[in-house]
């Protein structure tokens, strides 16, 4: 059942209090802590998760509505100069200040967007926790590398992936 408009500005106000007390270093089962009206550590640390997981929320959502409003101008704004800086169909050239324009408000586009973030890969193990590593024989090295394939081959290169050098290349029968 929703609060009503009073308990939840309680809450909120409740909640405050305790995340300033938390960004302190207070202990949960502090009195000041306490004294905001929780019964116990456990049920303040209860109320910190839903209170910081609330405004993530509530900052996710309002980041949402800036990037959309920055959308929406910048592709307004492209709606006007795109036309110029490629040249309009009745023949006139195009226009290189509206170009670097364009290109400047597209890349603007893009940060306020998040699509130049660089992408991030994360290896993990089990659960999400670190990768088990173990020693591993030469052997046991080369049978991955073979299975996952060189980064740093050339494809077009044929060369022999086996291991086995042979150092006499021109097979004349020469061993030195």
């Amino acid at each position: 059942m929703p609060n009503n408009a009073a308990v939840q500005a309680e809450i909120n106000e409740r909640r405050a209090k305790l995340i300033k007390l938390r960004r302190v270093r207070t202990p949960y089962d502090d009195p000041k802590i306490l004294e905001l009206g929780y019964s116990s550590a456990d049920s303040a640390r209860k109320d910190f998760y839903r209170a910081v997981t609330g405004r993530r929320e509530a900052t996710q959502a309002e980041v949402a509505d800036y990037r959309a409003e920055q959308h929406q101008i910048n592709s307004d704004l492209l709606d006007v100069f795109l036309p110029i800086a490629l040249g309009s169909e009745d023949g006139s050239e195009p226009d290189q200040k509206a170009a670097k324009l364009c290109l400047e408000i597209m890349e603007r586009d893009a940060k306020v967007g998040g699509w130049e973030a660089a992408f991030k890969a994360e290896l993990s193990g089990p659960g999400g926790g670190p990768v088990p590593v173990s020693a591993a024989s030469l052997t046991q090295l080369r049978t991955l590398i073979n299975m996952a394939g060189d980064p740093d081959a050339d494809p077009d290169d044929e060369a022999d992936d086996t291991g086995d050098f042979d150092e006499d290349e021109d097979d004349d029968g020469d061993s030195a």
